[in-house]
């Protein structure tokens, strides 16, 4: 399928739901995929955004933005080794394992190497038809490939909504662990800012303005700060995402002047020397606290890796 692609709605899916009307045009690609996509905001009708049950009308024009990761199937033969990676917690229904920084969580085209997703199939093999995805099975979150951290999957497919409506509902907490160039000067505080796809690089993220019309095409965001430490051009601090937006802690920081270090992809021209210690964000999935289908609420922590202490310890 050629991306971006333009579709004028025609009797065949008027007062159809606008995902199926999608898995049909594209069979290629699946139902979920494209509830994820239009959720996501990948997908406009009218230059609006719109939930997967919007129903279509006769002459609804249907924008598709480019799909700039297709997603591999797991479960193909693989050519490289895939590493060992912590698990946190186990039961009947879910893992909490702690995702080493540079694995994303599943495959891409521009990417081959090992993912979360083929860990998870490698060593439960019944995850592999769990959840709505078949490229994404178990997968009811996730973290970019260079951030570390906490990350929850589910192992059957009542957990899996169980705690798919954990996150949806934001019932889920997870906290951050941050290291932003420059002083924060607040101790605590709030980003409520809509955060939308950017139109001079679409495989960025960028803040919209409410104002302005281009907020029809962006999606509400919260996050919630503290400052922990405050050092010498740096701050570290603890960031909560209310909402779960594609690169929203990353975006939301960069917008209140403070980028987190290392951040290659959302730091501005004047912080042009990166510290060559530091390959990769300074971003920490450090806590999750989530209601399990059987085991009741949960609290997870996970230290800081070895790669952002040792930065941390040279910098202090």
């Amino acid at each position: 399928m050629s991306m971006p692609t333009t579709i004028i709605t025609n009797r065949d899916h008027a007062n159809g739901r606008i995902d199926k009307a999608l898995a049909d045009l594209f069979p290629e690609k699946s139902r979920a995929f494209w509830k994820n996509r239009i959720e996501n905001g990948f997908v406009f009708v009218n230059g609006k955004t719109v939930k997967p049950t919007y129903k279509l009308k006769i002459e609804d024009i249907i924008s598709v933005m480019p799909n700039d990761e297709p997603e591999k199937d797991p479960g193909t033969e693989q050519k490289y080794e895939i590493p060992k990676i912590n698990i946190i917690y186990e039961d009947s229904d879910a893992i909490v394992l702690d995702k080493p920084a540079g694995i994303p969580v599943h495959g891409a085209a521009s990417y081959k190497g090992p993912t979360i997703v083929d860990f998870l199939i490698r060593h439960y093999p019944e995850i592999k038809n769990v959840g709505e995805d078949k490229t994404r099975p178990g997968i009811v979150h996730r973290l970019d490939k260079d951030t570390s951290g906490l990350l929850i999957a589910a192992k059957n497919n009542e957990s899996f909504q169980f705690l798919k409506n954990q996150f949806k509902n934001r019932l889920a907490k997870k906290t951050y662990t941050a290291l932003v160039y420059g002083n924060v000067p607040e101790s605590e505080g709030a980003i409520d800012l809509r955060i939308g796809r950017s139109k001079s690089d679409p495989k960025k993220q960028t803040v919209i303005d409410s104002g302005k019309k281009e907020n029809m095409r962006s999606r509400d965001a919260l996050t919630l700060y503290k400052v922990k430490k405050r050092l010498d051009g740096y701050t570290l601090i603890e960031a909560e995402p209310k909402t779960g937006r594609m690169h929203q802690i990353r975006v939301h920081l960069k917008a209140l002047g403070h980028p987190i270090a290392g951040d290659k992809k959302y730091c501005s021209k004047k912080y042009s020397a990166f510290e060559p210690e530091l390959q990769r964000q300074f971003l920490h999935a450090s806590r999750l606290e989530i209601e399990l289908p059987t085991a009741g609420k949960k609290a997870f922590t996970s230290e800081i890796p070895q790669d952002l202490a040792e930065f941390l310890d040279m910098i202090s």
